[in-house]
């Protein structure tokens, strides 16, 4: 199956704010190596049944684990943990010279800001240390991305590659 994907990008000069909406009971932590099986369960539950669902299974799943966690700054990269479960993530890596958000993963359980929690405490990681704009590939027809990242300000710049 191809599919396409657009580049989305975001001006960090102008503050990135907390989302407004739902909180949770849910703690916000660095992303480390350590919780790579559950990053690994963490994506396989995320894109199950969605536009980018591969059909992957935990190996395949551990091998892109992997290959983020070779990339990501670790500083700007966080985990949300919901009683003792990891439930979202927001990568940042850099790509060209350029900052992006990749991944963002919720829990199946969409809809309750887990994703706008995630990528907002990195975006206001990034702008504190003073960088200037970070990028977002998200794949054509993924609504909820878009719509997550329409709704943190950021803009479609074209078709990604």
């Amino acid at each position: 199956m191809s599919r396409t994907r657009s580049e989305y990008r975001r001006d960090l000069t102008v503050a990135p704010t907390a989302p407004a909406g739902r909180s949770g009971s849910w703690a916000i932590a660095p992303a480390t190596s350590a919780d790579r099986g559950a990053l690994a369960m963490l994506l396989l539950d995320a894109y199950r049944g969605t536009i980018d669902d591969e059909g992957a299974g935990e190996a395949e799943a551990r091998q892109a684990i992997d290959g983020y966690l070779g990339g990501l700054l670790p500083v700007y990269s966080v985990v949300i943990e919901e009683d003792g479960r990891l439930v979202a993530i927001s990568f940042v890596v850099v790509l060209g010279g350029r900052h992006f958000i990749d991944p963002v993963a919720t829990a199946a359980r969409k809809g309750h800001g887990l994703g706008a929690a995630a990528v907002s405490h990195s975006l206001r990681a990034l702008a504190r240390d003073g960088v200037a704009d970070v990028g977002a590939v998200i794949t054509d027809g993924n609504v909820a991305s878009e719509r997550l990242f329409r709704r943190l300000d950021f803009t479609r710049v074209g078709p990604w590659g």
